[in-house]
């Protein structure tokens, strides 16, 4: 059966955000969603079929529900009702142009945000669908198709009007993204502010529980699956992110992965001097919706696999450092440390990736490895692996100092040689 959670409006506060879940297996171990919540993911899309495993990255379409559309909600309180989303964002925003274009509405870029932006932290792409059959919206609501209907699908009705429990919206858990937007908010959906930031931090939200996150709430930091509507930080934030690099693996993974020296992703060239650093957003909980760079292994069947090609014979130094804030959770009883979740290991790799050159797994838990080595001219390879079953955000940097070429160091001791005589002299 499905269950709903209900939280109303606050004395003072902004309206709040209220979900209703369709029942689900969990996929993960106990205590593994303590910084996060995941309680499920999609297992088949439209795009991808089936047999997609956790970690795996996965794309998910999207569509908006014609006006008249029969949501079917199945939850006790609410009766059948017809999807007036169109009209109602064409009233509160603007329809532009109108027509059956819908790209073509002014609002349609905000719904293409909430929807996009999971897509621009974790494994996951995000693609609008175009066609919608306008089949009813519900608990056991038609899967999505290509060319039919999205994975996803967003709705909206009265939900106040039937229920007086004073919502936002709600949304299914996987294999179901119907979400359902409450059309009786349109004082709140209408604010403008931040680019109308209220309506898209609702899509996002909603948006996470039909990618499988459940509520989580903390004393400590601000996340966008918390169960009241916040305006304080634009779009999903760290432990929302983490859940989804657990469930669909980070941005790499993408287009086969990088679990092998043969599809690992290229860091470019180093020369003398030159660095390069990766993961460097993941060091905060509170995350800009400009920040794209987090890398992570989603447990201790993952390995990342980086390639970066030295111009000439020097000393590589790499530094792996495991990443994440300290925040405190309803489900963890006390702070969660997301940089202590997997016990990292660091190797480095010959030019034809597979001979091993080093291998720093001295640290624990939370503890930087670091491999210091003198290579020749051309690429090699690094690979990010851990022990222990967890999703871990880490930064992985590199520093190069070439040798001077013998004609340099001559050039040096002569005037050395030089600076000696003067000094004679002088």
């Amino acid at each position: 059966m499905g269950h709903r959670m209900i939280a109303r409006i606050l004395s003072g506060s902004s309206a709040c955000l209220v979900c209703a879940l369709a029942s689900v297996s969990t996929v993960f171990a106990q205590g593994d969603n303590n910084g996060f919540n995941l309680q499920a993911r999609w297992m088949e899309t439209a795009t991808d079929g089936s047999g997609i495993q956790r970690g795996d990255p996965v794309t998910l379409t999207w569509s908006i529900v014609p006006d008249g559309t029969t949501i079917n909600p199945g939850i006790s309180g609410e009766g059948n009702d017809d999807s007036s989303l169109i009209s109602f964002l064409d009233t509160i925003i603007g329809a532009g142009p109108g027509g059956s274009d819908l790209t073509q509405r002014p609002w349609f870029e905000l719904l293409e945000s909430g929807y996009g932006r999971w897509g621009e932290v974790s494994g996951l792409t995000m693609v609008y669908e175009s066609a919608d059959d306008g089949s009813f919206i519900g608990q056991n609501s038609a899967a999505g198709q290509l060319g039919v209907r999205g994975d996803f699908r967003v709705s909206g009705h009265s939900i106040d009007g039937q229920s007086g429990s004073n919502v936002l919206a709600y949304n299914y858990f996987p294999d179901n993204g119907d979400q359902v937007i409450d059309t009786d908010n349109s004082s709140f959906y209408s604010g403008s502010a931040s680019n109308y930031l209220g309506l898209r931090n609702v899509i996002s939200h909603e948006a996470g529980h039909g990618l499988g996150l459940d509520h989580i709430e903390s004393n400590t930091d601000n996340f966008l699956m918390e169960p009241f509507i916040n305006l304080g930080f634009d779009g999903p934030q760290f432990s929302d992110i983490l859940g989804m690099h657990r469930g669909y693996g980070d941005i790499n993974e993408r287009n086969g992965g990088n679990d092998t020296a043969n599809t690992a992703t290229d860091l470019g060239s180093l020369g003398d001097g030159q660095t390069f650093l990766i993961g460097e957003d993941s060091a905060d909980a509170l995350i800009a919706p400009t920040d794209v760079d987090f890398v992570s292994i989603d447990g201790s069947s993952d390995t990342d696999f980086f390639s970066f090609t030295l111009n000439s014979e020097g000393e590589l130094v790499l530094e792996l450092t495991p990443m994440g804030p300290e925040y405190q959770t309803n489900l963890a009883g006390g702070l969660w440390d997301a940089s202590a979740q997997n016990d990292l290991s660091l190797t480095l790799y010959d030019t034809d990736g597979s001979s091993i050159l080093a291998t720093s797994d001295f640290g624990s838990f939370g503890e930087m490895e670091s491999i210091a080595q003198t290579l020749l001219a051309g690429t090699y390879f690094a690979q990010v692996s851990g022990s222990n079953d967890g999703a871990q955000m880490f930064q992985l940097y590199g520093s190069f100092s070439a040798v001077p070429e013998p004609g340099s160091t001559l050039v040096l001791v002569g005037m050395a040689a030089t600076l000696v005589g003067l000094r004679r002299r002088r």
